[in-house]
């Protein structure tokens, strides 16, 4: 019996010890969160209307392979970033809010993010993993919406660092609320948040003829081939709105939902 009752004080005490909705998290909490022994010292705490910004400040003695921008840099990069989604993402702020109410809303910026080293021309931007940092098991009692802003990140252009934003945590944090992260295709998570992404492009008014956005479309279609494919062959009315400059991207997530179900079915 003393070993049961051990076993639900501890998560009680937990839960009952957890923010509340939309509120944001002590250092302590946030400690917890990051794990691995970092210094509670190295970290900056901050907040953007409830949503918890954490900014890791690593040993002087590591080593990277860019010139690492300064935690509470990091951090007002980010808040910038989340400004202008709520100012022009009407859709994104709501999803967000969504979020907020349902688990605590966590950024951080871990230079160490990624551990290694690209080997290809691409870098790694932002992650959404409730479950990336080694202390998970201590916060698994309700939903953690979790993204890691990278080294690289930190320096990523401010409109096009909140358009990923809107990709980890609309596209991706929504389908961890519903309960769809890693079970769904991972073709299909990726383009599934490519789409709000391309939604957040056209909300922050970007230049579809400019470099980036060509870019950006090439791979949209690269992360959506298999929607796309379905579109061609058996959605023409999908495939038109695709082809449109700025697409309709609540319609297309509609076609993107029937083929959703269509893979259900083979």
């Amino acid at each position: 019996m003393k070993k049961i009752l051990s076993f639900f004080i501890v998560p009680l005490f937990f839960f009952s010890s957890w923010p509340g909705l939309t509120t944001t998290l002590t250092k302590e909490q946030a400690t917890i969160i990051v794990g691995n022994g970092i210094d509670p010292q190295a970290l900056n705490i901050s907040e953007f209307n409830g949503i918890t910004l954490i900014g890791i400040t690593p040993p002087e003695s590591t080593k990277f392979d860019v010139t690492i921008v300064p935690a509470k840099r990091a951090i007002n990069v980010i808040k910038q970033a989340l400004a202008l989604i709520e100012k022009n993402s009407p859709f994104s702020k709501s999803q967000i809010e969504l979020l907020k109410m349902n688990g605590p809303v966590i950024i951080v910026y871990d230079p160490r993010y990624p551990k290694k080293e690209p080997t290809t021309s691409s870098v790694k931007i932002a992650l959404f993993s409730p479950f990336y940092y080694s202390q998970k098991k201590k916060y698994k009692t309700r939903h953690t919406f979790l993204v890691i802003v990278s080294r690289h990140g930190a320096k990523w252009p401010i409109k096009e660092l909140a358009a990923v934003l809107v990709h980890e945590l609309v596209g991706h944090g929504t389908q961890y609320l519903n309960g769809k992260w890693n079970k769904m295709r991972l073709v299909d998570m990726e383009c599934e948040a490519w789409l709000y992404e391309e939604m957040a492009y056209q909300n922050l008014k970007m230049d579809k003829f400019s470099t980036v956005m060509i870019n950006f479309k090439k791979q949209l279609e690269k992360q959506c081939e298999s929607f796309l494919r379905y579109l061609k062959h058996s959605d023409s009315i999908g495939e038109t709105e695709w082809n449109k400059l700025n697409p309709d991207v609540l319609k297309l997530l509609e076609h993107f939902a029937f083929y959703q179900k269509q893979l259900k079915k083979q």
